[in-house]
């Protein structure tokens, strides 16, 4: 769906350039935002749902021990 999102939203920054109903400048901004909006969801997402429960349970410890979160018991 993301991809889907970024090439209608490119191609219609070109068309809008290429008819002249955009300038290069704001061509930039809208193709800026278009990629922000595909990128700062995805590493939001990779960074809060992380799937700790499919990782080896050294890791699951460092990993949550990472987001604040209690990890137990260290000493084992």
């Amino acid at each position: 769906m993301m991809s889907t999102g970024l090439t209608f939203g490119t191609i219609s920054a070109l068309f809008g350039l290429n008819h002249g109903i955009i300038d290069q400048g704001q061509y930039s901004h809208l193709v800026a935002t278009v990629i922000g909006s595909a990128v700062i969801p995805t590493a939001i997402a990779n960074a809060r749902f992380l799937p700790r429960h499919l990782l080896p349970e050294e890791q699951r410890e460092l990993k949550e021990s990472a987001f604040g979160e209690p990890v137990g018991d260290l000493e084992s």
